[in-house]
């Protein structure tokens, strides 16, 4: 098991395979095993900016406003997708095709 500070992974740039950046890690989800917390999966990109403010609604309408709404705003990204061994630089462990099925919009917490 590798162990991070999260502080030093929220808000690093994430390369992909070529070393194209993607975007940011905006969000880190995690869940309780049972006195630790284990990650499951990293938010990246625009509107996981937006959903880590709780603002998804008011930031998509911004984000449509100046035009920069794209479908892949938000990448989210198992934890066994992205090598952390070096928190100043993540990178995909997987090619961007395979994250095709993982962009989705922001969760609606009911």
């Amino acid at each position: 098991m590798t162990i991070v500070n999260l502080e030093r992974l929220a808000g690093r740039r994430v390369l992909s395979q070529r070393g194209k950046s993607i975007g940011y890690i905006e969000e880190i989800r995690a869940e309780r095993d049972g006195d630790d917390f284990v990650v499951t999966e990293f938010h990246v990109g625009i509107h996981a900016a937006f959903e880590r403010l709780s603002a998804s609604a008011i930031g998509v309408a911004v984000l449509d406003l100046v035009r920069l709404r794209r479908r892949d705003g938000l990448y989210r990204i198992p934890w066994d997708k992205l090598d952390i061994s070096d928190p100043a630089r993540p990178r995909l462990l997987c090619p961007m095709t395979e994250l095709s099925g993982m962009k989705s919009a922001p969760d609606r917490r009911e």
